[in-house]
């Protein structure tokens, strides 16, 4: 097992997108695929001023990892994924995924399936902090099972 497979995948704080990349490219691997999720300044009309994340930490990190082995199974890739807890700024990266594939297409529908997985899956709750001082957490959705997925 690589070095950053054995960390958490649930993370105090902002990631860090240069953590999540140092590994090398597999050699059968000829597709990186990454996403990165931040907090942007703005929701359904509302000025944002940053975010909290919280997380049932036992079960997320659990749901994490077993996103990871599903979609390496299913898409045939090499899957890295990581998720932020606590209070993030503007611009700080929330979520990642990094998909390294034989090729585009299945990196590409990997990455896809596995940070709306992530959605669907985990047990994360958004805090939202307003411009204006109010803060609200942001309508979920039912956690379900990702072999469902």
């Amino acid at each position: 097992m690589s070095a950053i497979k054995s960390l958490p995948r649930l993370r105090d704080g902002a990631l860090n997108l240069a953590d999540w990349l140092v590994e090398a490219q597999p050699a059968d691997a000829g597709a990186l695929a990454v996403f990165a999720g931040t907090v942007r300044n703005e929701h359904l009309g509302n000025a944002v001023s940053g975010m909290t994340y919280h997380a049932h930490r036992g079960l997320a990190e659990a749901r994490l990892r077993e996103i990871e082995a599903a979609a390496e199974a299913r898409f045939k890739v090499h899957v890295l994924v990581a998720h932020a807890v606590g209070v993030l700024a503007i611009g700080e990266v929330s979520v990642i995924v990094v998909i390294r594939g034989g090729h585009r297409a299945e990196a590409f529908e990997a990455c896809r399936w596995t940070i709306d997985t992530i959605k669907q899956a985990v047990p994360i709750w958004k805090e939202e902090h307003y411009v204006d001082g109010a803060v609200r957490f942001l309508e979920g959705v039912p956690i379900k099972p990702v072999e469902s997925l």
